[in-house]
């Protein structure tokens, strides 16, 4: 046997194989084989994933909220101003004197309730709030004369006073806010008072602040009525 001619085969032979073991590798790499002996670069390639659980919580920002309560209109204030009240009296201030009617004071039935109207009084006490008084209608100026040539008397000091008719009334009330007031027998001024304070002169000495010498006369009242009650009672010097 020729040993060289065993040995070129057997190189023949392996070089071969290896040829075939290459082209058996290219064929499966060129065509997708499922068993590929070359590394693959996206199965070795670690892609690093985001820990969404060791985030923060991500929250919307909230809206603007509104104020709790509407901002108010311009408040009013706490109490509405009072209305401004007609000017006030202290005990014995000073005041005009009673405005005597042109002709005569008003006529009255002898019973029932006093009509609204200026009457002629004589103030005899009573309560504190109803005054017990005479009423009498009288006369002044023109109308005196002419009614005393009626009466074939005289007009003297130019009033006239009838004493008939003449009616007593002790249930009219004074109102709340009574214009009172009274004559200084001494001066002629008039001044005002509290209906108290008529109980307390008739009876008694009047309180402090009345003017020197000052007590209680007899003289008449100009008293004015409206819707049944007495909202002037002023008293009247006469000569």
């Amino acid at each position: 046997m020729n040993i060289r001619r065993i040995a070129f085969a057997t190189l023949a032979v392996a070089s071969t194989g290896l040829a075939a073991c290459s082209s058996q590798t290219r064929s499966s790499i060129g065509t997708g084989a499922e068993t590929t002996t070359a590394p693959s670069v996206l199965e070795t390639t670690t892609v690093p994933v985001l820990d969404t659980t060791t985030l923060p919580p991500v929250t919307a920002p909230p809206a603007t909220a509104p104020p709790a309560t509407a901002p108010p209109a311009t408040a009013p204030p706490a109490t509405a101003p009072p209305a401004t009240n007609p000017p006030g009296h202290s005990l014995y201030d000073e005041v005009s004197p009673p405005n005597v009617p042109s002709g005569h004071t008003d006529p009255f039935l002898a019973s029932g309730v006093l009509s609204n109207g200026v009457y002629w009084v004589q103030y005899n006490g009573g309560e504190t709030m109803t005054p017990d008084f005479d009423v009498h209608q009288a006369f002044f100026g023109d109308e005196c004369v002419s009614k005393a040539a009626e009466l074939g008397t005289e007009c003297d000091n130019d009033y006239l006073v009838l004493d008939d008719p003449v009616r007593e009334i002790d249930n009219l009330p004074f109102a709340d806010n009574v214009l009172l007031t009274v004559s200084d027998q001494m001066t002629q001024k008039s001044y005002w008072i509290t209906p108290d304070e008529l109980r307390t002169i008739r009876a008694s000495s009047p309180s402090d602040g009345a003017p020197s010498g000052f007590g209680f006369s007899s003289f008449p009242f100009i008293m004015t009525v409206q819707n049944g009650k007495i909202v002037k009672f002023e008293q009247l010097w006469v000569p």
